[in-house]
């Protein structure tokens, strides 16, 4: 059994955590569970049933600290903890085959078995009829003949992430929304904002443009992202995972004065 426990980020870099542990644990018909993701596991059809309190989570985040610092390390029972930057593939670990291997850390990966078990892995990340419901009737007022363009406006903690790197400014967005909708201009563009901050940009002179403001929720905006035709952002875990999740291709911002082709939209696993 595997136990994820410790959050290193929020509901996307969680998500990408879980999803590599579930394609490891398809693969090699290990048991993962998951009490860090307590905050979210109402959010989803496989999670939901689960049980899990801040309180279990905080049980195991102490006990495998502890373990950690002991050093236990046995065929029973260990504790793998990774630094920030530090990655384990899970297709070459053998470190994670004790009975009960407490995990904690955020480059968990296996790329290649997350793309294997995809199917599985989108059924158990699916939302719940209670969240589906509230997608399905935010959709209706876009009509079939539009192209929606995702836009990922992520401020908040990206002022301080990487020295704000990847903070662009409200008048960058829109010129960047202007130029697809140039790109799309044929396609009927309609574009669906989603922040982690309130923003309004009809007052920032997009006269002409459909725009359209997503929910406010963390989970509905990411399914809203991941219901477009396409989507834009910067680097970021949660338009990452809409794009996965979704099949729609995603374009990441990493230079705002880039002009932007369709070609430059893929489907992103990478995080």
């Amino acid at each position: 059994m595997i136990i994820i426990s410790n959050k290193p980020g929020q509901l996307g870099n969680l998500i990408f955590i879980y999803a590599n542990f579930l394609a490891y644990g398809i693969e090699n018909n290990v048991i993962i569970r998951n009490p860090a993701f307590y905050e979210y596991k109402s959010y989803f059809t496989g999670s939901s049933s689960f049980s899990g309190s801040r309180l279990f989570y905080r049980f195991c985040y102490f006990i495998s600290r502890v373990l950690f610092k002991l050093k236990i390390r046995t065929g029973f029972i260990t504790v793998i903890a990774l630094n920030w930057d530090e990655t384990i593939d899970l297709e070459n670990a053998p470190q994670l085959k004790s009975n009960f291997c407490f995990v904690q850390g955020w480059l968990f990966r296996s790329n290649k078995l997350v793309i294997k078990h995809k199917q599985k892995i989108v059924n158990f990340f699916t939302p719940t009829t209670f969240f589906k419901n509230k997608l399905d009737s935010f959709f209706t007022q876009f009509t079939k003949n539009e192209t929606i363009i995702g836009v990922h406006i992520r401020h908040g903690d990206y002022k301080t992430f990487e020295d704000g790197k990847y903070f662009y400014s409200i008048e960058k967005y829109i010129e960047i929304i202007k130029n697809l909708a140039v790109l799309f201009e044929n396609t009927n563009p309609h574009f669906l904002i989603c922040s982690n901050e309130k923003v309004n940009l009809h007052f920032k002179n997009t006269q002409g443009l459909k725009i359209t403001y997503a929910p406010g929720h963390e989970l509905l905006d990411m399914y809203c992202l991941a219901n477009c035709n396409y989507i834009v952002g910067p680097p970021s875990t949660y338009s990452m995972w809409a794009s996965f999740y979704g099949n729609v291709p995603l374009y990441i911002v990493n230079d705002t004065n880039k002009k932007i082709e369709v070609t430059d939209f893929k489907i992103n696993l990478s995080s």
